[in-house]
């Protein structure tokens, strides 16, 4: 079934109690006790040897002085006894997580009501805390266009909003086109249409990405069959396919291009391949979904069946683990940022392929 099976195989889970979708849980998943943090002989791999890795980490980012140059205090400075102005501005409870064409990362930091914009190659981090008037009050969900555009979810604003590469704000979208509690986002460009998950409304809500209007609704309130209860998270493919995690099912749905329902795949449970709180969603360049899942501190890889491949993460503050993960996002050349939210971090890690 799987080029993972080995990594599965080495699977633990801990924990086995009863749980509920939206209660706290203190099942955690860990790949294997041999997992170390990277070093230069040993990177950090999923799965471990000695089967053909598929997931490498990269690096993560968790304050401005990951990007920013520290500022040097003269000897004048330090006579007079002027303050250390080095201190770290942390990224605290990133949620939505996205990166632009540039290579800059944009990181929707909730507990700061700001939007950071890491731009490696001039080091310096844009803090957007809004424009003309209106300010963040928990920014969520993120997406970048292919011309750098940048949309924000803001659940407690009850507003989309598409701000220009430079962060001045375009537009927005709120309760006159029926927004109650957007939370993820996600873009189609070829078919120019923008995704938005709506918790309180259990609908997907799809936008004309060029007019911003409202053009269909995805989904009601259930649990059948294309039906949601409390949605998160949205993903969609490069041929236009979209999934959407259900929270309050422990399901992930897939629809095609023209809003068919393809599959559903997950329940609520303990094994690989379960779920008990769902949220980010994406798909890599081969087509696989990508979930993560808040309680157990990972994301699951699964097949365009719906079959689990990988598990990547477990409890911790070390290198490959999570405590509290949130969004995903996958650039076009394979990178994963996952939003860290209780270590305040965005992790990044590199899909190798999966010949």
């Amino acid at each position: 079934m799987s080029w993972y099976r080995h990594g599965l195989a080495a699977a633990t889970v801990l924990g086995l109690g009863w749980m509920t979708c939206f209660g706290l849980s203190s099942v955690l998943w860990a790949q294997s006790k041999r997992s170390a943090t990277p070093t230069a002989s040993a990177p950090l791999v999923w799965p471990l040897p000695p089967d053909k890795p598929r997931i490498r980490f990269l690096e993560s980012f968790s304050n401005n002085f990951d990007i920013e140059p520290r500022k040097k205090l003269s000897w004048v400075d330090r006579l007079v006894g002027k303050p250390d102005p080095n201190v770290p501005e942390y990224f605290l409870r990133p949620s939505g997580v996205a990166a632009d064409s540039r290579e800059r990362v944009l990181i929707a930091a909730a507990q700061v009501a700001t939007v950071f914009i890491l731009d490696r190659q001039r080091q310096t981090v844009l803090r957007l805390r809004g424009d003309r008037g209106l300010f963040f009050k928990n920014p969520l969900g993120i997406a970048v266009d292919a011309q750098d555009n940048f949309y924000v979810a803001d659940p407690v604003l009850r507003m989309v909003l598409k701000f220009s590469p430079e962060g001045q704000l375009l537009a927005t979208v709120g309760p006159q086109a029926g927004l109650r509690n957007p939370t993820f986002l996600a873009l189609d460009e070829p078919r120019r249409r923008l995704f938005v998950v709506d918790s309180h409304l259990h609908q997907v809500l799809v936008f004309d990405l060029d007019t911003l209007n409202l053009v269909r609704r995805v989904g009601r309130r259930g649990e059948g069959e294309g039906e949601f209860n409390y949605p998160v998270g949205i993903g969609v493919a490069r041929d236009g396919t979209f999934a959407v995690s259900d929270t309050g099912s422990c399901s992930v749905q897939v629809f095609s291009p023209t809003f068919v329902l393809l599959r559903r795949f997950g329940k609520q449970g303990t094994r690989p391949g379960d779920f008990v709180r769902p949220k980010g969603v994406a798909f890599d360049s081969e087509g696989h979904i990508y979930v993560v899942d808040a309680a157990f501190n990972n994301f699951q890889i699964f097949n365009q069946q719906g079959q689990v491949l990988l598990f990547v993460g477990s409890y911790g503050q070390q290198p490959g683990m999570f405590n509290l993960p949130l969004g995903i996002y996958i650039d076009r050349r394979d990178r994963i940022y996952v939003s860290d939210q209780l270590n305040h971090r965005v992790q990044v890690f590199q899909f190798l392929g999966g010949n």
